[in-house]
């Protein structure tokens, strides 16, 4: 319960958005607009948010279509819709009359123009529910069949779209199918609490269960769906009438349940790039002393290099300069190129000066391969512990 609560609660604590969208557009085409929210749990369970936004050029009276999957718990379908005033555009002069020496003309309105009324409203949809070709067919009465554009709100449940796979929970989502062309489609994706997607986890606390059969429940997240990005987005358009699109990938409970493959191959690789340094650098000074001291400048240097960057990059994140903001930043990044330049060229330099050619590239391929070698361990070392946790955006 927690995380739809607080999913309803950050939606609520935006700007009012209805009262700031303009008037339902006119597509120009014949068909749709589909947007979609879909969260799955640890439990392999997937809800679904679906808005579909339909040009009614016909004054549709019903409107029916399919939802992948039999186990389809489809909890609710509201329709938003607008009531709409008229004003006058164009006046016509009908009679003109004179009284007591001042002329006075009588006018009547000859064209009007529609516009919408603030913020929209929200009617229950009834519908009755079937199974057709391995799918839960839809047929809904639209309640408001005067207007330009239909807008349908569903929200269901099911469980088909995952299959467990060890730790990993692989899931195939696939949008909703109906006789409408589709100009523009995106589906975006999020995870319960403490699940991991991709890479990403999600940052919501919230279970997708406090959704009721009330129309108010769902007006309160309607106006929103078409603008939420959970950071795991992906959009289609031009499909055809029946066409569908899919959205899959995996999550898990931990991070490592997902990445363990790749860091296992980063650190047997970061081993082995350590292993052959350590066996050149031992061959190299075994056969010249002189390599001693400026081989171990040379992986000084690059560690004081690699902190170097890692500083400029937490200074230029994390600090705040004031009117001098830019300026400071410039400062940073020029002290930060001026120190790379002279660790990475200047103990090859210096070397090669003092104890020739040979030593001096010795040291500077030490210097570079060094710097490689701690660069890729603190990749690995910044996504295992630092991997980011970002919340839905609305744009």
């Amino acid at each position: 319960m927690k995380k739809m609560i607080a999913f309803l609660f950050v939606l609520m604590l935006l700007p009012s958005l209805a009262s700031a969208i303009m008037a339902p557009e006119s597509f120009g085409f014949y068909g749709q607009n589909q947007y979609y929210y879909v969260s799955f749990d640890a439990e392999g369970e997937a809800a679904v948010f679906a808005r579909i936004e339909l040009q009614n050029t016909e004054n549709l009276t019903e409107f029916s279509m399919k939802i992948p999957g039999e186990d389809i718990d489809l909890i609710n379908i509201v329709q938003e819709y607008y009531e709409y005033e008229q004003e006058c555009s164009s006046w016509e002069e009908t009679a003109t009359s004179s009284q007591e020496g001042t002329e006075v003309s009588t006018k009547t309105c000859t064209d009007y123009i529609s516009y919408p009324v603030y913020p929209p409203k929200y009617a229950q949809v009834a519908y009755t529910l079937g199974e057709s070709d391995g799918m839960t067919s839809v047929a809904m009465q639209i309640p408001q069949q005067d207007q330009e554009t239909l807008y349908l709100i569903l929200y269901y449940k099911t469980a088909e779209y995952v299959e467990k796979n060890l730790a990993v929970y692989e899931f195939n989502f696939e949008t909703l199918e109906n006789k409408y062309d589709t100009n523009s489609l995106r589906v975006s994706v999020d995870l319960a609490e403490d699940l991991y997607l991709s890479g990403i986890n999600s940052g919501i606390d919230y279970e997708a269960r406090g959704i009721t059969a009330e129309s108010a429940d769902l007006a309160k997240v309607a106006s929103y769906i078409s603008y939420v990005d959970t950071g795991y987005t992906e959009t289609a358009s031009s499909l055809d009438p029946y066409e569908t699109f899919t959205v899959d990938g995996e999550y898990a409970k931990s991070w490592w349940a997902l990445h363990w493959g790749k860091v296992l191959l980063g650190v047997l690789g970061s081993l082995l790039l350590i292993g052959a340094s350590i066996i050149a650098v031992r061959r190299a000074t075994r056969k010249n002393k002189k390599l001693t001291i400026p081989l171990l400048v040379g992986l000084a240097s690059a560690i004081v290099l690699l902190g170097t960057w890692l500083g400029c990059s937490y200074i230029l994140n994390n600090w705040y300069y004031g009117w001098y903001g830019s300026t400071m930043q410039l400062l940073v990044m020029l002290l930060t190129l001026l120190m790379s330049i002279v660790l990475l060229l200047g103990p090859g330099l210096y070397f090669g000066i003092t104890e020739g050619a040979k030593i001096g590239f010795m040291t500077f391929v030490t210097t570079v391969l060094a710097l490689f070698i701690l660069g890729i361990i603190t990749v690995c070392v910044f996504l295992f512990f630092f991997s980011p946790s970002p919340g839905p955006m609305y744009y």
